[in-house]
């Protein structure tokens, strides 16, 4: 990254490192912090894996400090005891709070269990580090660890939730530790309203600002307005995802049968990997579909932004899994609405918020291909439908979801807490 650093620093607490292939929008954001002066620091969970799949936009990520990945080891637990012994009360009231808060739930109790030497270490090596504010993407082991070093170390912590860490129910067993964060947070950012409206129950009224809707950014260099495809037969479509549940990619199978028999031309190019694998390729098999669907294998975003400009629309079915786990916004959405492909997906979480029912996209009721192929059918025989959708949807995700904007207001509200001009801190 480029840029003096002239401001304080700010620790991310992630995943992995290096950062999964799967969460570009983490990514983005801290090349956006590290070009706006601040000097970065990353603290991973745990080592990323070698995956195949790597973005050209990760190269622009240059921390100043990458801390140790491992979870345990002798370092990591001899500076575990001496943060002990330097700070026995800050370090013992703040394990308290949160293992109260975890009620009789034995996972969130390993969970915390895990990353409590990991944080109390990383408090320890922040003394030797201009490190002012402690953030973590994702609200569950990462911003339990974020919440021990910000506690301990005296630093304000934040941390961004997204979908799966505050919508999934299982064990279904009583863990208010999401609720503690909320409170004890400087700031807490949601990646929809849809999201925000829902941690914002955790707080008095006087404080529910400190929930704020933080729009994930995407690169708008890489995914630029592309013209519409030349009218041609058949439609093309597009899907990349994770093959799991909450995706609908089952949904999606059945509607290219539907659209298939009702003698509408169509190619659908669907990409990505998942514990549901197996069971796409069977359902392809048992619908006859190979003529008309392939399944590839995960593609890196400078690829997806080539198959974008490829497509006539992107499609992806959104539900609510068994575990009450739904998707925030896609990433992918951004991107699909970015190069001016209109998107047909489930009205469920955040989605609305981007793919606008009639103006960006169309909506469609979960569970439902029957009406994801009377979407598809619409958009396959009206072209200049497309194209308005696709020209709105730039325009939004330009409002929107433009890397730079959402950095820039995000920081400008951490900017904020760390020169002391925000009112209403944590509450107790």
């Amino acid at each position: 990254m480029t840029g003096p650093r002239t401001k304080p620093g700010i620790l991310y607490v992630i995943p992995a490192y290096p950062p999964l292939a799967s969460q570009p929008f983490v990514v983005n954001e801290m090349v956006e912090v590290g070009r706006a002066g601040h000097a970065l620091a990353i603290l991973p969970l745990y080592p990323g894996d070698q995956d195949p799949v790597r973005h050209g936009t990760f190269e622009a990520l240059r921390p100043e400090v990458v801390l140790p990945a491992r979870l345990l080891d002798a370092e990591t637990m001899c500076l575990a005891v001496a943060t002990l012994l330097r700070h026995p009360w800050r370090v013992l009231a703040t394990l308290l709070a949160l293992h109260r808060a975890a009620g009789f739930n034995p996972f969130a109790h390993a969970r915390l269990a895990a990353v409590t030497p990991k944080a109390l270490a990383t408090a320890w090596r922040l003394r030797r580090l201009d490190v002012r504010h402690v953030h973590a993407h994702f609200a569950n082991q990462t911003a339990d660890c974020a919440a021990i070093i910000g506690r301990v170390a005296g630093l304000p912590f934040s941390f961004t939730a997204h979908a799966y860490d505050i919508y999934s129910q299982l064990p279904r067993l009583r863990n208010d530790t999401l609720a503690w964060k909320v409170r004890q947070a400087q700031r807490v950012f949601t990646v929809s309203e849809f999201a925000a409206r829902r941690l914002r129950r955790h707080l008095p009224e006087a404080q529910q600002a400190r929930v704020t809707t933080a729009y994930v950014g995407i690169p708008l260099d890489v995914f630029q307005p592309a013209a519409p495809r030349p009218a041609a037969s058949p439609m093309r479509l597009l899907c990349v995802a994770r093959f799991c549940e909450k995706k609908g990619l089952d949904t999606l199978l059945d509607a290219c049968a539907e659209l298939r028999d009702r003698g509408v031309p169509f190619e659908l190019r669907l990409y990505g990997a998942g514990p549901l694998r197996t069971a796409l390729l069977e359902r392809v098999r048992r619908w006859d579909l190979a003529a008309c669907v392939e399944l590839g294998e995960p593609i890196a975003q400078e690829v997806v932004a080539e198959r974008l400009r490829d497509c006539d629309v992107f499609v992806m079915p959104c539900r609510q899994d068994e575990t009450g786990d739904m998707d925030g916004i896609p990433t992918v959405f951004m991107e699909a609405l970015a190069t001016a492909r209109p998107v047909v997906s489930g009205s469920v979480s955040g989605i609305p918020e981007l793919v606008r029912d009639g103006e960006t996209g169309l909506l469609v009721p979960p569970d439902d291909p029957v009406a994801v192929a009377d979407a598809l059918e619409r958009l396959a025989a009206d072209a200049p439908l497309r194209e308005r959708l696709g020209r709105a949807g730039r325009l939004l995700v330009e409002a929107q979801h433009d890397q730079r904007l959402t950095a820039r207001r995000m920081l400008a509200l951490l900017e904020a807490a760390l020169d002391g001009t925000e009112a209403g801190g944590p509450g107790a």
